[in-house]
């Protein structure tokens, strides 16, 4: 069996050395993980687990994300995807008692409304900033 721990200074000194180099080509082989001379660059990687008190930001299929000790992830989006129906209001300034067709512009508009907050919570939740 080897002598892990030699008297002599110089054989510990010299493996010292040895391990040193050792991690040091192991350094440059292994490609990093972040580069920050133009911005954060990061890469993909599995969701971590992570221990309390702590979080973990990283990135998945392209996306950022932070987790945080209870699993909860959050993904961090630059941009929302865009609304397809957005909400056009026809019915102007009514100034008093609608007619039918001023009413059916108000109710036109309740509907694109509601298609449109629709919309806008399912964006949300796809994004994991609500949960119900």
């Amino acid at each position: 069996m080897p002598d892990l721990y030699p008297n002599d200074l110089t054989v510990r000194i010299r493996q010292l050395e040895r391990d040193v180099e050792e991690l040091k080509a192991l350094l440059r082989a292994r490609q990093p993980t972040t580069a920050a001379s133009q911005g954060w660059l990061l890469s993909n990687m599995s969701i971590p687990s992570v221990s309390a008190g702590t979080c973990h930001i990283g990135c998945t299929g392209g996306d950022v994300f932070s987790v945080n000790a209870a699993g909860k992830i959050k993904r961090m989006f630059e941009q929302a995807p865009a609304i397809d129906n957005q909400a056009n209001f026809i019915s102007g300034d009514i100034g008093g008692t609608p007619n039918a067709t001023q009413y059916n512009n108000l109710r036109a508009d309740a509907v694109a409304t509601r298609a449109y907050v629709f919309s806008v919570v399912t964006l949300l939740r796809g994004a994991g900033f609500i949960n119900t």
